[in-house]
């Protein structure tokens, strides 16, 4: 696999990163941001993407544990991270956007990978299973955003009215997202037990900051994703979706969990009958934030269906 660009290690037990550029059929210029974890020359390769605002480090404590059984690579989404591909928050976008730069990373890595998702990366993994099955082995989505069909044609009918959506609340929330702190423990103390990061184990905040904020001339630091650009994301969310899920012919596991799950019940029993081979997986006491939660139950379903004992 071609890897042009700067590599620096993240820590010394930790992943290493690389700047890919994606080339000329990518739109705008600039790399994506690749964490590489190692791992055995024979062991499968495992692609994860992470969920809107967060970044690729925010889940080091999730897959540590596994980096010496599978070969891990991990993207920062454009507008995440340390990617520098374009991501100007006046632009059109969908998320079949990062479905196409995650296609063009597949192409470079060269080798069928099991696509591991969160939120966006599930939905986007879903995506990119149905554009390329050539480069994916199968796909374990955890938490994927997908709106129940009905509720699916309900808001596309609501953005071409220009009526109020959640979609529309959820970016409306994002664009009010504070940007600038004056460091990284202010960053800390700001997130910690509150809002989305409420269940979230300190360390696992920690990682989120030190692969999602960057040090500013003026001495403060600030997101890495801008408020605008996580905005733009969750506005474009809820795309009608279905006829390509329904042709996606890969292995598939999703992962839920049981409070303010983005895969609700109708989303599940739907996906249960175009795809009863899959396995379906309801954690109790968990919510859209499982993989914080209990990534214990994310690390056994990454090896089990890379075919790896723990």
């Amino acid at each position: 696999m071609a890897n042009p660009g700067n590599v620096q290690a993240m820590a010394a037990a930790g992943p290493e990163r690389r700047d890919v550029a994606l080339g000329a059929g990518v739109r705008g210029a600039g790399a994506l941001s690749v964490l590489d974890w190692g791992g055995p020359a024979d062991a499968p390769a495992v692609q994860l993407s992470h969920a809107n605002g967060f970044n690729a480090y925010t889940y080091q404590r999730l897959v540590e544990p596994i980096a010496d059984k599978v070969r891990l690579h991990a993207a920062d989404f454009r507008g995440h991270g340390f990617s520098t591909l374009q991501a100007d928050p006046a632009m059109t976008i969908s998320w079949n956007t990062f479905r196409d730069d995650l296609i063009a990373y597949l192409e470079q890595r060269g080798e069928p990978v099991l696509l591991v998702g969160h939120s966006l990366g599930g939905t986007t993994s879903l995506l990119t299973a149905e554009a390329r099955p050539d480069l994916v082995r199968g796909v374990l989505a955890v938490e994927p955003v997908i709106q129940p069909f009905l509720q699916a044609w309900i808001m596309r009918g609501k953005r071409l009215l220009g009526l109020p959506h959640k979609a529309r609340g959820l970016a409306e929330g994002a664009a009010k997202r504070r940007a600038v702190f004056p460091d990284r423990e202010a960053v800390f103390n700001a997130y910690k037990n509150k809002g989305a990061f409420a269940s979230w184990p300190d360390e696992t905040l920690h990682d989120y900051i030190t692969g999602g904020v960057r040090d500013r001339e003026d001495g403060q630091v600030e997101l890495c994703c801008a408020p605008a650009w996580e905005s733009l994301i969750f506005a474009s969310s809820g795309s009608y979706i279905w006829d390509r899920l329904a042709r996606i012919k890969v292995p598939l596991t999703l992962v839920r969990g049981s409070q303010f799950s983005t895969c609700p019940d109708p989303v599940v029993n739907r996906l249960q009958r175009l795809y009863p081979q899959a396995d379906f997986i309801t954690v109790e006491g968990a919510s859209h934030f499982l993989p914080m939660e209990r990534p214990d139950i994310v690390r056994a379903e990454i090896l089990r269906m890379s075919g790896v004992s723990y």
